[in-house]
C-alpha cells in the first residue's frame, strides 16, 4: 500500500456546485460552516471541492470511508480527519489538490504555471510553493514564512529546527507545486473528476446519502 495519495481536479469557471457540496457544507462543524458561508461562492466551492477530494483520497488510501463529521478544525493547529490519514489542501485559480498521508504530517501548495512566465517568475513560484508547503506541514501560518529555511536546492526545509523533505509536483499539469513531509513519500498522483458517477457515489455514501440515489 502506498504511503500517500495526491488527487487533483480542475476548477472550472463558472464553478458547478454538485449536490453533495451542499450536504458536505451542512455536515461540517458549526464554526467551519459559518466561516465557509461568509466566503464568496467561488472560494467556498473551491474549499468544499478540496474537502471532497480529501474524503475520496482517504477512502482510497485506507479502504475505509469517512463521514464529514470526522473533520476537525482547531482554532490553533492543523485540520484533522479523526481516525483517518493526515491531509493538506491547496488550490489555485485553475486547480484544487490534496494530499492524504498514512503516517506523517504533510503539506501541499500549488500555483498556476503561466505560459508567459519567465525563468525568474517560475523560480519565485517554486520557492514560494516549497515555503508554503513546509508551513502547512508544520501547522504554521504565513506569518511564520520568515522562519522557513530552504536548503539542498529545495530538497528540504528547516522550520523551527524540524526538517521537512520537499518534493516538487513536476507531474501535475498546469501548476507549480511542492509537497512537504517529515519523510520522503512515494505518492500516487491522480486526476479526479468530482462530478463523475463513481466519485459522486462515494461522496454521497460518505455523506449518508446512499439511500437517496439507489
Amino acid at each position: 500500500m502506498t504511503d500517500a495519495i495526491i488527487l487533483h481536479a480542475p476548477l472550472r469557471l463558472p464553478l458547478s456546485c454538485p449536490s453533495w457540496q451542499v450536504s458536505l457544507l451542512q455536515a461540517l462543524p458549526y464554526a467551519r460552516r459559518l466561516e465557509l458561508e461568509r466566503r464568496e461562492p467561488e472560494a467556498r466551492r473551491a474549499s468544499l471541492t478540496g474537502l471532497g477530494l480529501v474524503l475520496v483520497g482517504a477512502a482510497r488510501l485506507t479502504q475505509q470511508e469517512f463521514p464529514p463529521q470526522a473533520f476537525t478544525f482547531p482554532p490553533a493547529g492543523k485540520p484533522r480527519l479523526a481516525g483517518g490519514p493526515y491531509f493538506s489542501i491547496s488550490h489555485s485559480s485553475s486547480t484544487v489538490t490534496c494530499i492524504v498521508c498514512a503516517d506523517t504530517d504533510c503539506g501541499i501548495d500549488i500555483e498556476d504555471r503561466l505560459d508567459a512566465a519567465d525563468a525568474m517568475t517560475v523560480a519565485k513560484l517554486q520557492r514560494w510553493t516549497a515555503t508554503e508547503a513546509a508551513l502547512k506541514a508544520a501547522g504554521l501560518g504565513l506569518r511564520a514564512a520568515g522562519e522557513v529555511e530552504l536548503a539542498d536546492l529545495m530538497g528540504h526545509a528547516m522550520v523551527r529546527r524540524q526538517r521537512y523533505e520537499l518534493q516538487s509536483l513536476d507531474d501535475m499539469p498546469g501548476v507549480i507545486g511542492h509537497v512537504a513531509a517529515r519523510k520522503m513519500l512515494a505518492p500516487i498522483i491522480t486526476s479526479v473528476e468530482l462530478d463523475d458517477a463513481r466519485t459522486s457515489a462515494l461522496l454521497e455514501r460518505c455523506l449518508g446519502l446512499a439511500a437517496q440515489i439507489e
